[in-house]
């Protein structure tokens, strides 16, 4: 990042929290009586017992943050940063709350700065598409005068229509933001992401691990001087977010305009629906804009006070048992492209077809040679599955890879990684890592692959090696 851990201030650590997240990992060791009263969001509670081991296999391209109020943890906590360089400290949270900055738990402030914001604003770049075989709206904003942008569910289909507006307007586009895993369209995130230096966003609770950066209520990502402001409103599915920027309110299929989106699959809830919608998104000033991600009747958009008010599913006056109702009596049919488009947009929308490697089957075991692996290597999971000292021993490892052994480890690992992503198992000589093949496939990953020969074959292949 071109600047010393120990000169970064609050406020430089907040640029790079509304900025680049993906910088960065933040772990609270508080107890979780006060983290759950006020936390940076993003933040993860965290045992302080288990840091050290933590932190020896953390990605070194990412800074870590320690939140920590315990004397007696400060010997602890300064020990581990004199190890290690990427590891900062903040002290309780205390300088974040006193700059302003937002905190989530008991005492929420989001509410309060968003109801402190909505005069809409000149200098905003603001346009909705439309693509009509789905009926989906996708929006681009960002700030006129520095030219930084993101674009809000965008769509496979239009991803050349989109790309040609932003090159015309001449803008960064800074992020490609999701407001859920879509049923009835692929997104366009992935295809966008290889023609842009933009970073991709989705709910953290969709668990889509491809994603550059995985957002939760409270979350700022900056444009120039505006803010795009995270808001999490569960129902449709349960990583369902909303958007609010300058004025405006982008609620995916949770708020429709005199409607909402079906709560039927893909962990949906009726329950948590009107939660969101009433109790959070309703709690906004009358005069917020409501952008949604489809409308199927003509409609661009709405307001807050509108829809409080004319809304017929869903609406103040309407009580939760009664929209719980009418939610079970809808009986809809699934959408055409759910079963294509939830695992590619679990994806960041890349479908099978656009896997990196093209393994040949052996007895049943997806196989690929050395030189697929070192070509595609940066955008695989690597994970060897030897022995601790083997993994630095003779042959060294594959940098980048991750030591999991074969065994219990591996299963625990397993019953935790997005089983959409294309891993490759690697050992000494191939056998090993064909058995972890083979588990993997068992409990139902879908792009994952042995690579033949293992480390012998990458040595005498002269492929680099490296050793920690």
């Amino acid at each position: 990042m071109g600047i010393k851990l120990s000169e970064l201030t609050c406020n430089q650590l907040y640029q790079i929290w509304a900025s680049d997240p993906h910088w960065l990992e933040i772990l609270d060791l508080r107890t979780q009586d006060k983290y759950e009263n006020s936390h940076i969001p993003g933040a993860r509670l965290y045992e302080v017992d288990l840091l050290e081991n933590y932190l020896k296999q953390l990605d070194l391209n990412k800074t870590v943050v320690l939140v920590f109020d315990s004397e007696k943890e400060e010997g602890l906590i300064n020990k581990i940063k004199s190890r290690y360089d990427n590891v900062l400290t903040l002290n309780n949270c205390e300088n974040w709350e006193s700059n302003g900055f937002v905190v989530m738990g008991n005492n929420k402030n989001l509410w309060s700065q968003i109801k402190n914001e909505v005069t809409m604003k000149t200098d905003t770049i603001f346009y909705q598409l439309f693509e009509p075989q789905t009926s989906t709206y996708t929006y681009i904003i960002g700030d006129a005068i520095t030219g930084d942008a993101a674009i809000i569910d965008p769509v496979l289909e239009t991803v050349e229509r989109d790309l040609k507006l932003i090159n015309e307007l001449k803008l960064n586009l800074i992020y490609v933001l999701d407001t859920h895993v879509h049923a009835d369209h692929i997104t366009g995130a992935s295809e966008i992401k290889k023609h842009t230096q933009a970073k991709t966003g989705v709910s953290k609770k969709a668990n889509v691990s491809c994603a550059d950066l995985n957002l939760e209520e409270g979350q700022e990502l900056l444009l120039g001087s505006k803010k795009i402001r995270v808001l999490e409103t569960p129902g449709h599915t349960n990583g369902c977010l909303s958007f609010y920027f300058d004025g405006r309110v982008f609620t995916g299929d949770s708020l429709l305009i005199r409607g909402c989106g079906r709560t039927d699959f893909q962990q949906g809830s009726s329950s948590l629906m009107y939660d969101s919608i009433v109790n959070k998104l309703f709690s906004l000033p009358d005069e917020v804009l409501v952008y949604p991600g489809h409308d199927y009747r003509g409609f661009t958009h709405s307001t807050i006070g509108m829809e409080k008010k004319f809304n017929p599913r869903i609406n103040v006056n309407n009580s939760k048992d009664s929209f719980v109702k009418i939610m079970s009596e809808l009986k809809l049919a699934d959408p055409k492209k759910i079963h294509e488009a939830v695992p590619a947009n679990l994806y960041c929308g890349r479908k099978e077809s656009d896997r990196f490697l093209t393994p040949q089957i052996s007895d049943g075991i997806p196989e690929v040679s050395v030189h697929q692996v070192m070509e595609h290597k940066k955008n695989l999971v690597l994970v060897d599955v030897r022995r601790p000292d083997e993994f630095n021993g003779e042959y060294g490892h594959i940098e980048g890879s991750k030591l999991v052994v074969l065994g219990p480890d591996l299963l625990t690992y397993l019953q935790y990684e997005d089983k959409n992503k294309e891993i490759v198992f690697i050992c000494r000589s191939g056998g090993r890592s064909g058995q972890a093949t083979a588990m993997a496939l068992e409990i139902g990953y879908k792009y994952v692959s042995n690579m033949v020969g293992g480390m012998i074959t990458w040595n005498l292949q002269q492929l680099p090696v490296v050793r920690d």
